[in-house]
């Protein structure tokens, strides 16, 4: 029964304790001085370019990131993971999803909740490029449920060398997570992270001119109208609803057959039904369903010059696994 009720980490007092501040606060506040790294252009099998970021030292172990919706691979949640995995002695690579990092791409396409392929070509990448004997995921949001959609539903194509993986805030429940959105405040959000999308399509627009409907895009209101516009047919949809049906990771947690962490704040204004997954953590032994009572989304203040608590997280349940694993079960 791996639910973990005892969560380590704890919120400030309040008001720094809300979901809201602590959702809104670190996007605009939290900062991570960059670290040098070596930017590598990945040729997808398909003809597109996805935007790496390696950090390597020479180690066996490599920790593999994933940012969320909008994201890009040096937000300061990602630089948080590198510099805790680093220290505790692994190679990071932080990846970009397709047009984003710098990298217009070359084709009509988009990372999306659904696209596990890239996770794995990504995956074989990494390693025949570094001859790593441990890969370990982690990711936020989209990337979380990127990471935990590819652990379960493709279970049977993982490499050997797939140690685990530990997810924050990740949005395993687009159904109920989009939902959250059709809210006063949720349209707030909402509107935060259509600006970028709609930025996205129109560029995409110009590269590739008459084959995108631009029509009213900016009376968009919620993730629906883009996703039915474009995402769904761009990636091979019905429509939106058929798309968070697919993607959503929740439907395949019972296949899950390597240890997952997951991270779900009670107060994440962006999580709703099965991104809390308690009778699946119950019946299955790989996932560790830790439901803190605070953090908002990919927030979780940390006061002090402390590392930020999701980097010190999953770099513990990461040892933890190495540790556990001569002896054929996790302490």
């Amino acid at each position: 029964m791996p639910i973990i009720y005892n969560s380590t980490y704890r919120a400030p007092c309040w008001p720094l304790c809300t979901g809201h501040v602590q959702t809104i606060l670190p996007s605009y506040f939290r900062h991570e001085t960059p670290l040098t790294c070596e930017r590598e252009a990945f040729a997808t099998p398909d003809g597109d370019e996805i935007l790496l970021d390696w950090y390597r030292n020479g180690h066996d172990r490599l920790a593999f990131l994933s940012h969320g919706l909008c994201g890009h691979s040096r937000r300061h949640y990602i630089i948080s993971l590198v510099k805790a995995f680093q220290a505790a002695g692994w190679d990071c690579l932080a990846w970009n999803f397709r047009g984003t990092g710098g990298s217009p791409g070359h084709l009509l396409k988009f990372t999306t909740n659904n696209s596990t392929i890239e996770l794995d070509w990504l995956t074989h990448h990494a390693l025949a490029k570094g001859g790593y004997r441990h890969i370990f995921y982690s990711g936020y949001s989209m990337g979380g449920n990127l990471t935990a959609l590819y652990f379960s539903r493709e279970w049977a194509h993982l490499p050997p060398e797939v140690l685990g993986g530990a997810i924050f805030c990740a949005t395993t429940d687009l159904v109920e997570s989009n939902r959250m959105f059709h809210t006063a405040m949720g349209e707030r959000y909402t509107r935060h992270f259509l600006k970028d999308m709609i930025a996205l399509i129109e560029r995409k627009a110009r590269e590739f001119p008459g084959r995108l409907d631009l029509s009213n895009i900016q009376s968009f209101r919620f993730f629906e109208d883009f996703d039915n516009r474009f995402t769904a047919p761009l990636s091979g949809f019905r429509n939106a609803d058929d798309y968070y049906e697919t993607a959503s990771a929740c439907h395949h947690f019972p296949k899950l057959k390597v240890p997952l962490l997951m991270v779900a704040p009670q107060n994440d204004p962006f999580l709703g039904g099965d991104c809390y997954p308690v009778e699946e953590a119950r019946r299955n032994p790989n996932l560790f369903l830790e439901m803190p009572a605070s953090g908002g989304h990919c927030g979780f203040i940390t006061l002090g010059n402390h590392t930020w608590w999701p980097a010190r997280r999953a770099v513990e349940f990461a040892m933890s696994i190495l540790q556990s694993k001569d002896r054929g079960n996790l302490a």
